[in-house]
């Protein structure tokens, strides 16, 4: 029989995103294995729960999952969007200037622009809260 319980993410300040939830299921030796249309080279096999998936109430003493309260539960977690710089690049338009460097035209999370005192050397600060949009 597979289970399956509810997970919660927070987003880290200055975020404020709401909570994001998501079930996490435990297989059994009954799930089913599906493999979906091939991605490029690489064939993904994903899984599918049995016929007899259960809620598994262990991981959440009270009654149901509490929407309103999920951290009664326990269990919080940080979203991985968030903390990787995923919200804050998407908040600033996906193109951004550093507040290190000051240094625009940056497109992924961390700044790989020359230093200005070291040209062999890239900057690579992490997009944060000081980082601004840029307007090129």
């Amino acid at each position: 029989m597979c289970t399956y319980y509810y997970l919660h993410y927070h987003h880290l300040a200055p975020c404020m995103r709401d909570i994001e939830y998501s079930i996490h299921y435990c297989y059994c030796a009954n799930s089913i294995p599906v493999a979906p249309a091939p991605a490029g080279d690489v064939e993904q096999w994903a899984q599918q729960p049995c016929e007899a998936l259960v809620y598994a109430a262990e991981y959440d003493p009270v009654e149901g999952f509490d929407y309103g309260n999920p951290c009664a539960g326990g269990g919080c977690l940080i979203s991985q969007q968030c903390s990787s710089g995923g919200c804050r690049l998407e908040d600033l338009g996906g193109s951004w200037a550093c507040c290190q460097c000051n240094r625009g035209g940056n497109t992924l999370r961390w700044c790989v622009q020359p230093m200005k005192k070291i040209p062999d050397a890239l900057c690579y600060h992490a997009i944060c809260q000081n980082c601004r949009p840029d307007h090129q």
